[in-house]
């Protein structure tokens, strides 16, 4: 304030802050009025009255800045909401009912977070469809050996338990040592490597393959727990794991095979070879022993022809390409068969008896199938039946089985034996040391085509009393 010619100069600044920007506003307002004292307090009063609704305005709008606020955030609540607890993938975000100016964009962006929220879950579903169903296990590991994934085979070929995997250490879950060696190496050298692992129990072979796993991530900081520094790229392990037990047994019958049927050919030929050279050297001329040997050799060519048609039979029989499904009456087709062996049977005195079934048996089946079964049975049990023995075929229905049994009275199979007597080439030693002149493909040619129609076959036996060979075909067929 200041007085020139008795008057009064009075200057007031005022201070404000604009809450939408918050930026500071002053106001400088300067009068001069008479120095009449009177006029200052009326002019003090009006301003001051000024200053209050100034002070006013600016608290309503800061209130209503608030409120404002407020209305936002609530507005906002149920996209908070959902965000925290819902599952429903293709609505992430509901739509909001509200009449501020943000509600178009505010849609916009629902619909576009749910439609690329919905095609991620979708993409995830399917990746976890096609990644569980592998027969194959797949077991991916970070730098630190902690488990990143696993799916359902490796469960199932490791035994891991149930419990959750993710971010363990390996060694914690997988009790394999070839496993855990495995996933060291790959991460030690970062390059392929694999092992092969025998399993006790149960008893399985697995093929384990590691390869490098990048993660394509690189670290801004260290790693938790003291990890490589920034700009380090992170490298993992990814561990397949194939069971290969089929495949092993697979290979192990071909050698078998290979090695049976080399030697069950060479016997004969041997014998073939022994008895021509013998007559070239001079047996001709000897009539009765030239025929012996003639004989001898058209016995081992029987044998081979015999051998040959097995193998060709059972390979028949293994394509499942000649079956035909008709229907007919079981001891009407099963009389062919046991005539068949009759003639063999009077010879070593062995009495065969077939039981016809209480009532009419009608049966779906292939009926050369049947009695291809029939026969090798029968002849097997005559062939191993001491003389003065007895075979005995039954047939009977239980529920929907039709049950063919073979008995005899024979010199029986042990124990050791009977868990291998279906496979090809395969003989107990009794049987190796009577020579009795089979292939050692009937009951292999028995167990494939009764699997093949559709039923089973067991064989129990006593060394010594004998064997029963029981068969079960479907009434109605497949």
């Amino acid at each position: 304030s200041g007085g020139v010619s008795g008057r009064q100069r009075l200057t007031a600044w005022i201070e404000l802050q604009s809450p939408p920007a918050e930026l500071p506003v002053t106001l400088r307002v300067t009068r001069e009025i008479p120095a009449d004292g009177g006029v200052a307090r009326t002019w003090w009063a009006s301003w001051g009255l000024m200053c209050a609704a100034a002070a006013g305005v600016v608290l309503s709008a800061a209130a209503s800045q608030r409120h404002q606020q407020r209305l936002q955030h609530s507005v906002l609540q149920p996209w908070l909401a959902a965000l925290r607890g819902s599952r429903n993938w293709s609505q992430l975000l509901p739509k909001i009912d509200t009449e501020s100016r943000l509600e178009p964009a505010l849609a916009i962006v629902a619909e576009a977070v749910n439609s690329l929220v919905a095609e991620l879950h979708d993409q995830n579903r399917r990746s976890e469809l096609v990644f569980g169903n592998l027969q194959e296990g797949v077991l991916a590991i970070d730098e630190r050996a902690h488990v990143l994934l696993a799916n359902q085979a490796v469960h199932q070929l490791l035994g891991l338990p149930p419990e959750p995997y993710e971010d363990r250490l390996l060694l914690e879950l997988v009790r394999v040592p070839q496993v855990t060696e495995v996933a060291e190496r790959v991460l030690k050298e970062r390059a392929a490597c694999e092992a092969v692992v025998e399993l006790s129990q149960p008893k399985r072979t697995l093929r384990i393959l590691g390869r490098p796993l990048p993660l394509n991530l690189l670290t801004s900081a260290a790693a938790p727990g003291g990890g490589p520094a920034a700009g380090h790229k992170r490298c993992g392990g990814l561990l397949t794991i194939r069971d290969e037990t089929m495949l092993r047994r697979i290979e192990a019958i071909r050698r078998d095979f290979v090695a049976n049927a080399s030697h069950e050919l060479k016997t004969p030929l041997a014998a073939i070879r022994a008895f021509a050279e013998t007559l070239q050297l001079g047996a001709l001329d000897d009539r009765p022993i030239a025929e012996q040997f003639v004989g001898n050799i058209i016995e081992q060519a029987d044998r081979i022809h015999g051998l040959v048609q097995g193998m060709l039979q059972l390979s028949r029989v293994e394509s499942g390409t000649a079956l035909k499904f008709t229907w007919f009456e079981v001891h009407a087709a099963a009389r062919p068969c046991v005539a068949a062996v009759e003639a063999v049977a009077r010879g070593k005195s062995v009495d065969i008896t077939c039981e016809p079934p209480a009532a009419e048996l009608m049966i779906r089946c292939d009926r050369d199938g049947f009695q291809t079964i029939l026969s090798n049975l029968l002849s097997n049990a005559v062939r191993y039946t001491h003389s003065g023995g007895r075979v005995q075929v039954s047939m009977v229905r239980e529920g929907p089985w039709c049950v063919l049994r073979v008995t005899d009275t024979g010199i029986g199979i042990a124990a050791d034996d009977l868990e291998r007597i279906f496979e090809r080439f395969y003989r107990a030693e009794r049987d190796r040391a009577t020579h009795s002149g089979g292939t050692g493909l009937g009951l292999s040619i028995v167990k494939h085509l009764t699997q093949a129609l559709g039923g089973t076959v067991q064989a129990t036996s006593r060394p010594g009393e004998g064997s029963c060979f029981e068969v079960r075909l479907l009434i109605e067929g497949r």
